[in-house]
């Protein structure tokens, strides 16, 4: 079994019984879950969600607009579906993974969003994707507060990340939520506990986008807190996908009639 150059698969485990599809944050290729290969369970298989314009797909142009990423990224996945999964996505990717989700013909074991606020209320900041490069790069590293110091003093690796970073930053800053029927997998949201991007109080909000149940779990740390909470988040997953409960057949439905974003 294949997939497309959206998804990569490191270690790919033929007696897999379950897959974890992974969507990382603006800007970054799928090397930031690198360290998942080795730390999943044997029986669980990593997928990779790797867009254009980062990586080994640098020569291509990113696209700035979520939907659309999610579109492409869903049919990436179909033949992979044939075993139970989750989605994972931590900050711009937990939009992408939600937008998919809601797009599958088969509902994934669970939706797990990380550092992201509900996407039917994004917090609406200044937008930046549209300033001069410099004035980018800056406002990103003050904003997020997670690019190390390696990466960002570093102006030729910047100017390379620049293109996919600016068009995953756009498509955030233009992304409209839809109203369509609530998801039918449960969702675990995750976030920092000193995250100024997206507060703890705002992470409940994800409860309304699904009738399938929704827990929060809070780390200690930032936006990306992550890099510390990875073992206990990929715990969480494991879990996940050791249930035994029935999966609904369907991820949602259309959009409601007259709904807008």
């Amino acid at each position: 079994m294949t997939a497309s150059a959206w998804i990569k698969r490191p270690r790919p485990r033929p007696g897999a019984r379950a897959r974890v599809f992974c969507v990382p944050h603006a800007g970054a290729g799928p090397s930031y879950y690198a360290h998942w290969v080795s730390e999943l369970p044997e029986d669980v298989e990593l997928c990779l969600v790797h867009l254009p314009g980062r990586e080994a797909r640098l020569a291509e142009l990113p696209l700035d607009d979520i939907t659309a990423i999610a579109r492409r990224v869903g049919r990436a996945c179909a033949d992979l579906l044939d075993l139970p999964f989750v989605l994972f996505g931590h900050s711009m990717g937990a939009l992408v993974a939600y937008e998919t989700a809601r797009r599958l013909p088969v509902a994934p074991r669970g939706l797990f969003v990380s550092a992201c606020p509900p996407a039917h209320r994004l917090v609406e900041e200044p937008p930046v994707a549209h300033l001069p490069d410099d004035e980018f790069l800056a406002e990103v590293r003050r904003a997020y507060q997670g690019i190390p110091d390696e990466v960002g003093n570093d102006r030729a690796l910047m100017r390379m990340m620049l293109p996919a970073l600016r068009a995953d930053f756009a498509a955030y800053e233009t992304y409209e939520w839809v109203r369509r029927a609530p998801l039918t997998c449960p969702v675990t949201v995750l976030g920092g506990s000193a995250d100024a991007l997206v507060p703890a109080a705002s992470l409940d909000g994800w409860a309304e986008l699904t009738d399938a149940g929704c827990e929060v779990e809070v780390f200690d740390g930032g936006h990306f807190y992550l890099t510390e909470a990875r073992g206990r988040v990929q715990r969480m997953i494991a879990a996940a996908l050791r249930t035994d409960a029935a999966l609904p057949q369907t991820a949602g439905a259309g959009p409601e009639r007259g709904a807008g974003a």
